[in-house]
């Protein structure tokens, strides 16, 4: 059985893509790996998949943090409205 060769091709296609995708970065830092995956598909017409920009921004830390304070509060604060009794 042949095993396959190293991937350095692929690593340097990755560190081509990640250079662009941190300059992408430097000037969109509130940009997620989609927005990012549309402008290097259809700006800079690139051949890549969502998954593999994904991959790469997640492994090098370039994915947006979500901010848990902007997160609405899911329980109630108060007690519940109750009918009143008829007289």
């Amino acid at each position: 059985m042949k095993r396959r060769g190293s991937y350095a091709k692929v690593a340097a296609r990755n560190a081509d893509l990640l250079d662009r995708i941190r300059s992408l970065k430097a000037d969109h830092p509130f940009w997620g790996y989609r927005r990012i995956w549309a402008h290097l598909r259809f700006v800079d017409e690139l051949t890549v998949g969502k998954n593999r920009v994904h991959r790469l921004m997640k492994e090098h830390g370039l994915t947006v943090r979500s901010n848990q304070l902007l997160k609405a509060k899911r329980k109630p604060t108060g007690s519940k409205p109750s009918v009143l009794p008829l007289i």
